[in-house]
């Protein structure tokens, strides 16, 4: 059961909001005449939007920005081609480079390559092989084809 006094205090609390519609001499709602309006503000809002922005894109304090942005950005390009420039030159680099050509040496011409290779070309014999029985649980065995009994009446 429900308290009267809590129902009577929901009841003076609900809102009712009435939304006055005016009506032109025939008694009608203004419906064409408020779409008429609508699209006429979003049209003159559209043309302000677009009017500011370009105001702001061509304003002084946006061509000042833009030129110490430019420079910036060389600057900061200049700045990167000169460190990856001194690092190729630097002696730590030669050194990688040099240890890096006797590895590939060695491998080329030692039993390092030889038996990469083997060790590659067996795990993907391996891998055919796994994903071959892996296919053969998803496939259904052929089943030999049973006689067809006539209908029974």
């Amino acid at each position: 059961m429900s308290d009267p006094i809590v129902d009577q205090l929901k009841e003076d609390e609900r809102l009712k909001i009435d939304i006055p519609v005016e009506e032109d001499a025939t008694g009608g709602a203004k419906t064409a005449h408020a779409h008429t309006d609508l699209m006429d503000e979003f049209k003159r809002l559209g043309r302000q939007f677009g009017d500011t922005l370009q105001s702001a894109f061509n304003s002084e304090e946006a061509r000042r920005m833009e030129t110490e942005l430019r420079a910036g950005m060389k600057t900061f390009a200049d700045e990167v081609e000169r460190v990856f420039r001194e690092a190729k030159d630097s002696p730590a680099a030669s050194r990688v480079k040099e240890e890096a050509t006797v590895v590939k040496e060695r491998v080329e011409t030692g039993d390092v390559g030889r038996k990469a290779q083997e060790g590659i070309v067996g795990g993907l014999r391996w891998l055919s092989d796994e994903l071959e029985k892996l296919a053969n649980q998803f496939t259904p065995a052929q089943q030999p084809p049973t006689e067809k009994q006539p209908p029974t009446e």
